[in-house]
């Protein structure tokens, strides 16, 4: 009954972050996390196995004032002139 509890505030807190302008990619990086594994998350298809620390990690992340920039780029995709 707690994970479920601790499941719905992942998901509402995932929720409440996107509606802020973080996207999923900017979320699991700073959670260090795949994208795919945050998808899961908000779609209730899988349950983090250190529920507590990640929903510490989201409070942490609510509270900063810049969003990163939305879109991504991974090292080496922009060519340079």
């Amino acid at each position: 009954m707690i994970l479920c509890k601790l499941m719905n505030d992942i998901q509402e807190k995932l929720n409440e972050l996107q509606e802020k302008g973080w996207t999923v990619a900017a979320l699991a990086e700073e959670l260090g996390q795949a994208r795919v594994t945050l998808d899961k998350w908000r779609y209730g298809e899988r349950y983090p196995a250190n529920a507590k620390a990640i929903m510490a990690m989201l409070d942490g992340i609510s509270t900063k004032k810049r969003i990163p920039k939305q879109r991504r780029y991974t090292k080496g995709s922009k060519a340079t002139k």
